[in-house]
């Protein structure tokens, strides 16, 4: 297997406390997954956490930026922020956002309606 970014390793060493942290490649970087459940991209050596209109100003207003891609006509902003800077600190402050993150990436599972076969 291809060693793991820097920046993966670390995440899922922070996260430990929480569970286990799956990882798979996507799109030349890689998701990070709690319980089967997407929360965390990592993209050009940075780890984006999930976000929803609920907790998206409260990553603004720490200073993030949102995943954003460059689509046919125009850039495509997904949502999925940057790790604030201040989530880098300390344990205690990464766990708060990635709980965050996780929170919002259940609430969207329950949002889904299920297909139909």
């Amino acid at each position: 297997m291809k060693k793991l970014p820097s920046c993966v390793e670390e995440t899922i060493n922070l996260c430990l406390p929480l569970g286990h942290v799956s990882v798979k490649p996507m799109f030349g970087g890689h998701g990070l997954y709690f319980e089967d459940i997407m929360f965390a991209l990592e993209a050009y050596g940075e780890i984006y956490l999930k976000t929803d209109k609920e907790t998206e100003s409260l990553f603004s207003n720490a200073g993030s930026e949102p995943f954003t891609y460059e689509g046919k006509s125009k850039p495509i902003k997904m949502s999925y922020w940057l790790v604030p800077s201040i989530g880098w600190e300390d344990h205690e402050t990464f766990l708060y956002w990635a709980e965050l993150a996780i929170t919002v990436s259940k609430r969207a599972k329950r949002k889904k309606k299920p297909v139909k076969k």
